[in-house]
């Protein structure tokens, strides 16, 4: 018969052993999809936590190797290896070492690979996301007339969102100050000075006392192709001391959000991310663009809250010093970089005398559009009239996108094609997503 003090150590002793043989990885691969979109395969690798990695290139023959640390396979992943192919991707192999799990993904052609981390949201895990970008020949375009090249140097379109209006006066301040006449005021001067500015154009989703539901805000500069939307308001508090204007950007809690809603409308839904409709696409490519693309907007909010809140300091008493976040709905586009302005507070004297004043309107307006200005002027995109005056004297770098054929490219550029060709080294005209070409200055 054993004794108590038996028992206990031969229990202890099985935990220690247990323990001891335990596998010394805590993280696991739960699952990795495959998503394909013509010149690019996408690979998500979700993982139970968040764990390191690396990735790099093989030639002869092309392949990608990613080193996943500190990870195990589940059984049902090693399964189900053997599905995954695009029309790059020939198969996935894999190799367990001592730091983790290698995986090696062989490739039919050369390809560009890149990796991003997404973190974990209410429906996955952390993931680590491969894109395999490799080039596509296109069909010849029809080249037009140099006489319409002008016409495609687009304007920058900045939607100008004047809060409330109509039956919606918004906050009631002192002075008889109402939020929806403010606003109004202060947007129409701010589109006045962008529109006078060559190179850009304004959209005010109202200009008179109107009513509008927040997200036809949102539908009016997505049907105007805006590259940015402002959202102006005017605070109130019940203590009347809080002051100060402050500009806001999207959370990252209203990102998840929102990313949910528009899944969930996915299947009915002709909505855009970046120029991509999600309604004929599958819920993991669906997750992919609109996770990356919010995840960009919301960067570049910040960047252009932080231009603006720049200006608007040599103005107004600022609330915050820093572009602040929440999740307001008129913010949520996944593809239109969008901020709110609350140009102060209407329930403090001295800042609704100041909104009530022409004058101060007008400088507070300038302010807004010296800094959306500034950094366009900085950060123009591609294909606008901006950014072609900065490069027409001086040799630039183009990263070539989704459905650019070289012709097309040394088209719109002013270009000749061989000279394109020689400036890049190159002996015909294959190029891929993601390559840098040299346009050499016209």
């Amino acid at each position: 018969m054993h004794t108590k003090f038996q028992i206990c150590l031969f229990v202890f002793i099985n935990l220690i052993l247990s323990v001891a043989c335990l596998d010394v990885f805590a993280a696991e691969v739960r699952d990795i999809r495959v998503a394909q979109q013509e010149g690019v395969t996408r690979l998500v690798f979700e993982l139970s936590e968040l764990s390191e990695h690396r990735i790099f290139p093989l030639s002869n023959p092309e392949r990608v190797v990613l080193d996943v640390s500190g990870v195990n396979l589940e059984a049902s992943v090693v399964d189900g290896l053997s599905a995954l192919s695009s029309d790059v991707l020939m198969r996935v192999r894999y190799a367990k070492r001592d730091n983790g799990v290698r995986f090696v993904l062989d490739l039919a052609q050369a390809a560009k690979a890149k990796s991003t981390v997404l973190a974990a949201n209410g429906t996955y895990g952390p993931r680590i996301l491969v894109e395999l970008e490799y080039g596509v020949r296109k069909p010849a375009t029809v080249v037009k007339s140099l006489a319409n090249l002008s016409k495609e140097k687009r304007d920058i379109v900045i939607a100008i969102d004047p809060g409330h209006g109509g039956k919606d006066p918004g906050a009631l301040g002192q002075h008889n100050v109402r939020e929806k006449d403010i606003v109004l005021s202060i947007g129409k001067e701010l589109a006045s000075r962008i529109n006078a500015v060559e190179g850009f154009k304004a959209v005010l989703t109202r200009s008179t006392d109107t009513y509008l539901q927040l997200r036809d805000r949102s539908r009016v500069a997505r049907e105007a192709n805006a590259d940015l939307l402002i959202s102006i308001h005017a605070d109130a508090f019940t203590k009347a001391s809080a002051r100060g204007a402050s500009v806001w950007a999207l959370s990252l809690s209203g990102k998840t959000s929102e990313m949910g809603r528009w899944l969930a409308q996915q299947e009915n839904s002709a909505d855009l991310v970046g120029g991509i409709s999600l309604d004929d696409k599958d819920q993991l490519l669906a997750e992919v663009l609109l996770d990356m693309s919010m995840n960009s907007t919301i960067q570049m909010s910040l960047n252009v809250g932080d231009s603006v809140l720049g200006e608007m300091k040599n103005v107004a008493v600022l609330h915050k010093d820093s572009v602040q976040q929440a999740g307001f709905v008129v913010l949520k586009s996944p593809d239109i970089p969008s901020i709110l302005i609350e140009t102060g507070f209407v329930s403090n004297s001295t800042e609704a005398k100041n909104l009530s004043s022409k004058t101060y309107r007008v400088k507070l307006a300038a302010s807004i559009a010296k800094g959306v200005i500034g950094y366009f002027t900085k950060n123009a995109p591609d294909g606008s009239l901006v950014a072609w005056k900065q490069n027409k004297h001086t040799d630039r770098v183009y990263t070539v996108g989704k459905g650019d054929t070289l012709s097309e490219i040394a088209r719109r550029n002013q270009v000749s094609l061989p000279v394109l060709r020689q400036a890049n080294n190159l002996n015909n005209d294959v190029i891929w997503i993601g390559q840098k070409l040299v346009i050499p200055a016209g």
